[in-house]
């Protein structure tokens, strides 16, 4: 049925008295709809709501029932119904009656709600507030279709197209739905547009969305604007891993497959969202609750949502360590839900913190159910208690009965115990009578608990224990909302990359955040970095060349730029360099934070080193583009740099500006000839983050202080005075000879 959506409140809730058959009532004060008008649309479909307390659970309730989208933009402050909710309200309802509706039906209740809209005060303030918010989406939505339609790679699924302005992109003239058609292809749609005419569109856009074919514009483009913004999230995601490429890690192909996984996952998540109060508890439970809890099988470690890989024993074994030092835990998340009249805690996070504590102490419910039918097989009486006391003896008797061979791999496949770590393990300094025995070895044997001799035992027996794991119990939740909160803390887990945990390590140190202010991936340069504040006018064009470069503010990847060409720079352990970027860099900034004295501990070299990463930026970006091989571009956006050629150049130029000093630009402008001719040989490796990695920046380095006539000796040596040390030197040792080059 194809029908006008209500324009106000006092037209929606007349429509639902109508639908209801029942007299209609006007508004209530402040243009808000009665609680009657949810209890007669809810007769509609089927629900008795005279006893649900609330309009908001009333209207959450009918949505459920009709699978409509309920979320914020359906209620406000105060338990109101917003005219986006009652219409989508309505329209569920429409939809559940199918034929049975009729037209006659909704004429009257437009007339009735003629009255109301006479009587109301300020009926339009509703009207008003839709008008100005759609107004506000549209906007967003053009802004959004102009974002994704810059160049730069795609997947596979389709190719890039011509770049949009988002005043192209006009909802007054229409031409969004082109613009929207040339861009679907980040969207991942359930089915293609229809662009052959306005109305056509709009029923394939419901669609594709998920909607109602007949949803108006008021529920279809709320909900285009969050698709795009999650578009615009995934494809910075897709940009990312394919980054990867430059480092062996990644092609088109894989990840375009990381792309439309990511897009299931939304898609999986916006068919799980739900709404309404929910009933959460914090508190901090001793180990041993978890480990009663699983013994009496309350504690569902494997629920339908939950993964049911198991961590590797070498990390099940660092928590237990972790658990014997005293270091707390992250919060255990879980759910509890009555079933059979019994209470049951389901895992939502932290699954495998609790297997590896379970195991470690021999109390795993599925082990323990595999002993329990061993020790029928076998007809051992007391094998559990042998298990639970004395688990050598129970191996000795697993070979004694049994053709496979207890392996740590079978043992962890059966979730079986594990002993300690032996040898120098770091962790467990002075707990050398703890290593490589088990749980049942150890139970005696005395350790500091919170600062207490305390038996092992307590830590994981006692009631009483001072250690203590923090847990958050949902208590009230709805199915969905099980999948809805797991949803949730799983986005919140998700891990940080090497230069978001770099820079939380070594926040400390004047140097990281010199690096994290200059590339632009901190704004607060006072807060941050106060003693750059007084050359910050030299310094801010850094962050600038890298946006036009096309280096993204997300993942620190700036920060990881610059950290690299200052690693190559200014790191050096006597041999050529051939880790990992990440512990290259990770190497410099342990020299610094490990001594006090280093160089580079003083905020004046500093800045001197900050102005050098930003003059040697500042030189490249003034190079005109055809003067450097097509090969050091992005294939399909030719203004992104590739990050390795970049890097080599930027150490170049550095190592060449501590030599030449002022004469650098001017010797740099008199060079571009050859650095044309030359660079076309310069061919990336097809595998980086290796050897190859640091033989192409050498080769790169090499040749471009040859074209530029700087002697690399005194650049190493130059460098090495103003900055403390110097990695040039052994860096170039890697360049290929000239027979290598044949």
């Amino acid at each position: 049925m194809v029908y006008d959506i209500a324009t106000s409140k006092a037209e929606a809730v007349a429509r639902m008295y109508a639908l209801a058959q029942q007299p209609a009532q006007p508004l209530g004060p402040g243009s808000k709809e009665k609680k009657s008008a949810l209890e007669a649309i809810g007769s509609v479909v089927g629900l008795d709501l005279t006893e649900t307390p609330g309009k908001v659970e009333c209207a959450r309730r009918i949505a459920e029932r009709v699978k409509t989208t309920w979320d914020e933009d359906c209620y406000s402050q105060g338990d109101s119904i917003t005219l986006i909710g009652l219409n989508r309200l309505l329209d569920g309802a429409l939809k559940f009656r199918g034929e049975r509706v009729t037209n006659d039906l909704l004429a009257n209740a437009h007339n009735q709600s003629g009255d109301d809209l006479n009587q109301v005060e300020g009926n339009g303030t509703e009207q008003g507030r839709v008008r100005d918010d759609l107004s506000e989406i549209r906007q967003n939505i053009s802004e959004g279709i102009a974002r994704l339609s810059l160049s730069g790679p795609t997947p596979t699924e389709f190719e890039p197209t011509t770049e949009i302005v988002p005043e192209a992109a006009s909802f007054s003239s229409g031409a969004w739905r082109s613009c929207l058609f040339q861009v679907q292809g980040w969207l991942r749609l359930e089915n293609n547009l229809d662009e052959t005419a306005p109305e056509a569109f709009l029923t394939s856009l419901a669609t594709g969305l998920g909607e109602p074919p007949t949803a108006d514009e008021s529920l279809v483009l709320p909900r285009l604007a969050g698709r795009i913004e999650r578009a615009l999230e995934l494809r910075q995601h897709f940009e990312e891993i394919l980054e990867s490429e430059a480092e062996g890690g990644a092609t088109r192909a894989s990840a375009t497959q990381a792309w439309l996984a990511a897009w299931g996952e939304v898609d999986e998540e916006q068919d799980n969202e739900s709404s309404g109060p929910i009933k959460a508890v914090a508190n901090t439970w001793p180990v041993s609750e978890f480990v009663g809890y699983a013994e009496d099988g309350e504690l569902s470690l494997s629920p339908s949502y939950q993964r049911a890989d198991v961590w590797p024993t070498t990390t099940a074994q660092q928590l237990i360590e972790s658990i014997l030092r005293g270091i707390p835990l992250p919060s255990v998340i879980l759910l509890q839900r009555t079933l059979s009249q019994r209470v049951m805690y389901e895992t939502v996070d932290g699954k495998q913190r609790l297997t590896s504590i379970l195991r470690f102490v021999g109390r795993h419910p599925r082990a323990l159910d595999l002993v329990r039918a061993k020790e029928e097989a076998w007809g051992h009486a007391g094998l559990v208690e042998v298990f639970h006391n004395d688990y050598p003896q129970f191996k000795k008797l697993w070979r004694a009965n049994e053709s496979q061979t207890l392996t740590a791999g079978v043992a962890r496949e059966y979730y079986f115990p594990f002993p300690l770590r032996t040898g120098d393990v770091k962790p467990l300094s002075g707990l050398d009578h703890l290593k490589g025995r088990y749980f049942c070895e150890i139970r005696d044997k005395t350790i500091d608990v919170v600062g207490e001799p305390r038996p092992v035992s307590s830590l994981f027996e006692k009631p009483n224990s001072k250690y203590r794991v923090p847990v958050i119990v949902y208590e009230t939740v709805t199915s969905d909302q099980i999948h809805e909160v797991f949803s949730l803390y799983n986005k919140q887990g998700k891990h940080l990359n090497a230069e978001e945990i770099r820079n939380a390590l070594y926040h400390n140190l004047d140097f990281m955040r010199a690096l994290l202010v200059t590339a632009g991936d901190s704004d607060e340069v006072d807060a941050v970095a106060p003693f750059l504040s007084e050359i910050w006018d030299e310094l801010a064009s850094t962050p600038e060349v890298l946006d036009s470069y096309g280096f993204g503010k997300a993942g620190y990847k700036r920060t990881k730029l610059l950290s690299w060409v200052a690693a190559a720079l200014l790191f050096s352990d006597g041999k050529a360099p051939t880790r990992s970027t990440a512990a290259q860099v990770n190497a410099l900034l342990k020299r610094i934070d490990d001594d006090a004295s280093d160089p580079l501990r003083n905020s004046d070299r500093v800045r001197d080193a900050m102005r050098l990463l930003d003059r040697a930026l500042d030189a490249h970006a003034v190079i005109p583009d055809d003067i450097w091989s097509p090969v050091f571009k992005n294939a399909q956006s030719k203004s992104k740099w590739q990050e390795l050629q970049l890097v080599a150049t930027l150490i170049a130029f550095s190592a060449a500006a501590v030599v030449l000093e002022e004469k650098f630009e001017q010797r740099l402008e008199e060079s571009l000839g050859a650095i044309s001719e030359r660079s076309a040989d310069w061919r990336r490796p097809a595998k980086t983050q290796t050897r190859e990695q640091w033989k192409f920046i050498a080769e790169v380095v090499t040749e471009l202080l040859d074209i530029l006539e700087v002697a690399p000796d005194e650049a190493d040596g130059g460098i090495a005075s103003r900055y403390g040390s110097s990695g040039l030197q052994a860096l170039m040792g890697l360049a290929p000879t000239a027979d290598e080059h044949q």
